[in-house]
């Protein structure tokens, strides 16, 4: 992948990962503690250990290091209620420096070291390989926040999980929210690299399409090596568009967007998950007319009370504010582990995944889960609609189902 200008940030926020992800114990709240431990003889001795087959360094550590630093405040949050059956939970890292190979390596390794669930790369292309490995292993295995539908049942079995939103259901979300603004003709810039942002533009195309008076009028394909999009730029002029959809991901998302402002074009750019937080603005000043949907606001001004709780925490435990929203997905990933464990009283993979399946949509931070024996990934819960207005990220919206709505 291209380095541009915006790996200095990338660089650093993947030293933060190193530096700020070691296991956890301690703090108060959370779930699982309350559980009697008159089965624990089912669980191993000592602490059950987590691991953690993660990128904490590369391209792809800002979107892990929020998870992963979320995974362990809910970790403390459990311990300092007496664990899980009397047991401690131990979270223990591996680092698959975002390439798509040393996934199996990682897991692997992780496992020798006694690693009972196993928590995986937000992404189905970067986290699927160590999720075939655990579960091949008979372990649970989740991705915080993976949104492509392959992250499911038919594609990597029973024992798989993503605690993310499918990236249709997003999409459904952002295409309802650009047409309640008044956008009545799409343009798509579709990077086809990874399959969440394949999807996304897909869903997009047909949501926003099939609405009264609203049409995709073009597409055209970017890339994160591009370094000119001017042939885009050029097409989406002639298009006529008043909208356009960035299926895509940093770098090459702000990379593409710094052109197109430069170029001119100040039509709203409406986006995904992928894009979420404010690491990267620097690399694009003064951005505006810029969305996209996230699991809530990390800027303190979230409409749900318990979520700015959790991101002040965070930048209290951690020393700078959390850099996307996917913390409480982290967050949530052991919130509805250690329910399971606690449900099943026991690790084996199987067992463990009967039991989140029969939680159903069980509520955490990030708001419900919804899984069932049938489908591992979450299909719609309520998305904010963040907003960059001169480099500013703020609310603008929350929407379920494709209408708007309201979380408390």
């Amino acid at each position: 992948m291209r380095r541009t200008v915006l790996l200095l940030a990338l660089g650093i926020l993947s030293s933060a990962v190193a530096a700020g992800c070691g296991s956890s114990s301690g703090s108060s709240g959370g779930s699982g503690g309350d559980q009697s431990s008159t089965s624990s003889a089912k669980l191993p001795d000592g602490p059950i250990t987590i691991g953690m087959a993660i990128a904490r360094s590369g391209f792809a550590a800002p979107y892990d290091l929020g998870p992963a630093r979320g995974a362990e405040l809910a970790v403390a949050d459990i311990n300092a209620r007496g664990g899980v059956l009397g047991h401690q939970l131990k979270l223990q890292y591996g680092d698959t420096k975002s390439d798509r190979a040393l996934g199996t390596t990682v897991a692997l390794d992780l496992l020798s070291q006694g690693a009972k669930a196993m928590v995986v790369t937000c992404d189905f292309d970067l986290g699927s390989p160590a999720a075939i490995t655990a579960t091949g292993k008979n372990v649970v295995a989740v991705s915080p926040c993976a949104g492509a539908s392959s992250f499911d049942v038919p594609t990597l079995g029973p024992l798989a999980y993503s605690m993310g939103t499918k990236a249709g259901a997003g999409a459904t979300n952002v295409a309802h929210f650009a047409y309640d603004k008044g956008y009545r003709k799409a343009f798509l810039w579709l990077d086809s690299s990874i399959t969440q942002t394949k999807e996304t533009c897909s869903a997009f195309n047909s949501v926003f399409g099939a609405l009264p008076g609203a049409k995709v009028v073009g597409s055209d394909t970017i890339q994160q090596k591009d370094t000119s999009f001017a042939g885009q730029i050029a097409k989406l002029r002639k298009s006529g568009a008043d909208v356009l959809e960035l299926c895509s991901y940093n770098p090459g998302a702000a990379t593409a967007l710094r052109q197109l402002r430069a170029a001119g074009v100040d039509i709203p750019v409406t986006s995904h998950l992928a894009m979420d937080g404010s690491y990267w603005l620097k690399g694009v000043p003064n951005l505006k007319d810029f969305y996209y949907d996230a699991f809530g606001s990390l800027y303190g001004d979230d409409p749900r009370a318990d979520v700015n709780k959790f991101f002040a925490r965070y930048k209290a435990k951690f020393g700078e504010p959390a850099v996307t929203s996917y913390a409480l997905t982290g967050y949530a990933t052991i919130q509805e582990l250690a329910k399971a464990i606690a449900t099943a009283k026991t690790t084996n993979g199987a067992a463990l995944a009967k039991a989140v399946d029969g939680l159903g949509s069980y509520e955490t931070i990030a708001g419900p889960s919804g899984y069932s024996a049938k489908q591992h990934i979450v299909s719609d819960r309520p998305a904010v609609i963040m907003s960059v207005h001169g480099g500013q990220v703020s609310p603008a919206a929350t929407y379920a189902g494709g209408r708007k709505t309201e979380v408390r």
